[in-house]
């Protein structure tokens, strides 16, 4: 499956797809640094993070051409945790761009995850194009919300505890119940928390981790670090997870950044594209800081449909067809039944819904409306299908709160 080789043209030497080796390390370096900026002090703190199962590279007479890293979780969807291909750090020498490197790479790896039964692939794009190639349409949005600790409330109505590693149950349980109720965020493993959120060879600055309880369960924590501005001393803190079950875990944590004010200046976390916790500040002034639009890639349309959750009242029926070039056996058509929080999904039918693999990946995930969808152009559908996928993949905006 792997090793495979691909023939970019006649005559030419053909390039050799591959699970990366450890001796690949310094290689695959060199090309994140120089795609991503990336610092040399990263080098070795970057080393431990370094799997290379879950590197493919590719490479010409002895020369690594392209690499990118594949990140194993599960997205949750409709309540449901759904197997997916994280795709990040795809890199490219800026001497051999332009010469589908990384579009072969790419290929390979999608037709391997499908291979292996996983149906969802996910990535934040450094430019769109490549990936709308590979089938990848927008999937959700993350969001980084900043807020003047001056609009905090300045106490709050519960108690705070410091957590660690030996405390992940509760703070794992709080993070899942609110994954539950939400579209899009991650189904984090122990080794995700342990490094990615609670130490990170991506992140400067020592976490502080806080957790709330009520009755003994904990219903909020947030894991923060202080930033320096460049032009103020002051400081902000940037929260890598800010969670929270209920008002009043939501109001003690927001006050456990109020009490930072004498030295601080601001208070940045990621949240939702529309921010509930916002509503909690003393004035609307919760501006967002930035928003990157993520991509998401069915990679088996039927088994994608079937996996994830639905609303218990939704009852429909639509029959789709798929334009997919690179896996031609997403066609269909798919007649698509949902019933119960569940989908059924069996072939053949008259579509009456026809869009590409891209398109598909966008009204799947929720963050396009079918209607929108065919305003944009991306979709052909009758009134009966426009209104039946409303129904069933309709839901809240989908988000992130991980980077990868």
């Amino acid at each position: 499956m792997l090793e495979r080789e691909r023939n970019r043209a006649a005559g030419e030497q053909m390039p050799t797809i591959r699970a990366a080796t450890d001796d690949d390390y310094e290689r695959v370096f060199k090309l994140t640094r120089q795609a991503f900026n990336f610092p040399t002090s990263m080098r070795e703190r970057a080393r431990g993070d370094f799997n290379p199962a879950n590197v493919r590279v590719i490479e010409s007479a002895g020369t690594v051409m392209a690499s990118l890293r594949i990140h194993p979780f599960a997205h949750v969807w409709g309540g449901r945790a759904i197997p997916a291909a994280g795709i990040g750090g795809v890199a490219v020498p800026a001497e051999a761009r332009g010469k589908g490197h990384a579009s072969a790479l790419m290929a390979e790896t999608l037709r391997e995850q499908r291979e292996a039964g996983t149906v969802l692939s996910s990535l934040y794009p450094a430019t769109v194009p490549i990936y709308r190639s590979c089938g990848y349409g927008y999937g959700g949005i993350r969001t980084q919300w900043k807020a003047d600790l001056s609009l905090l409330p300045p106490r709050g109505p519960l108690g705070v505890e410091t957590f660690g590693s030996a405390d992940l149950e509760g703070i794992m349980a709080c993070y899942d119940e609110v994954a539950r109720t939400n579209d899009g965020l991650l189904a984090r493993d122990h080794d995700w928390w342990d490094r990615r959120v609670l130490r990170s060879a991506w992140e400067e600055g020592e976490p502080y981790c806080y957790a709330v309880r009520e009755n003994g369960r904990v219903t909020g924590y947030v894991v923060y670090r202080l930033e320096r501005s460049k032009d103020d001393w002051r400081a902000t803190l940037a929260c890598r997870d800010l969670m929270w079950t209920t008002p009043d875990a939501a109001r003690t944590l927001l006050a456990l950044g109020a009490m930072h004010r004498s030295t601080g200046v601001r208070l940045t976390w990621i949240g939702p594209a529309t921010e509930p916790l916002s509503d909690l500040l003393t004035e609307d002034h919760a501006n967002v800081d930035f928003r990157f639009r993520w991509m998401l890639r069915l990679l088996d349309v039927p088994a994608a449909i079937e996996a994830r959750g639905y609303p218990p009242h939704v009852q429909a029926t639509v029959t789709i067809a798929v334009h997919d070039p690179l896996l031609p056996e997403n066609a269909g058509p798919w007649r698509i039944e949902v019933s119960d929080g569940r989908a059924k999904v069996v072939p053949g039918g008259a579509a009456n819904a026809t869009a590409d693999a891209s398109t598909w990946a966008s009204i799947w995930s929720g963050l396009h409306p079918a209607a929108d969808a065919v305003r944009i152009g991306g979709l052909e559908a009758d009134a009966d299908a426009i209104g039946a996928l409303r129904s069933i993949f309709g839901g809240p905006v989908p988000w992130l709160a991980d980077f990868f």
